[in-house]
């Protein structure tokens, strides 16, 4: 008699049972942090940044960051979603292997699902709220309205600001 497919070990083509796939459900889910956890990681050798709802680990970036880590360090352990779009971060950037995911700003779980539904992944590292396109789905909101969605012309209005053209 041929093996039947328990016996050596096969996975039956109906899929993973329900305990399975629950498995895999709290496995994907994220873990939340929150403000008062985030606010204990802003030393230099321990800070975490959350940006667009994500909590990022960024301690083994901070001495290769181009700007010095000094720029990094005023937003150790807090919300800086505008500071890094003001930054104009490439892609590149975005996806530094040096920049480990913790997980979600507690608040921040409408906003990260909307990412995810948009085609955000966690392997693409920070998320570029342009290509991603912000509108609709709630994802304006974040904890406190700190997180706001600020797309290009948000930008060039807050560098004329910063450089007195053309609205001085």
């Amino acid at each position: 008699p041929s093996p039947s497919p328990r016996s050596v070990g096969f996975i039956c083509a109906r899929g993973p049972s329900q305990e399975g796939r629950q498995r895999n459900q709290q496995e994907r889910k994220m873990k939340v942090i929150s403000m008062a956890e985030l606010e204990k990681h802003a030393s230099s050798n321990d800070m975490w940044i959350a940006v667009h709802g994500l909590v990022w680990d960024v301690t083994k970036f901070l001495p290769d960051h181009p700007g010095g880590p000094e720029v990094v360090e005023a937003i150790g352990g807090k919300e800086g979603s505008a500071e890094f779009e003001d930054a104009l971060h490439s892609t590149s950037a975005r996806r530094e292997t040096t920049v480990k995911l913790v997980g979600m700003l507690e608040g921040s779980e409408k906003q990260v699902e909307g990412w995810k539904k948009k085609g955000w992944t966690e392997d693409q590292g920070i998320p570029d709220v342009d290509s991603l396109g912000a509108s609709g789905g709630g994802m304006m909101g974040g904890v406190g309205g700190s997180s706001l969605f600020r797309g290009p012309s948000w930008r060039a209005w807050r560098r004329s600001q910063s450089s007195g053209w053309p609205y001085s």
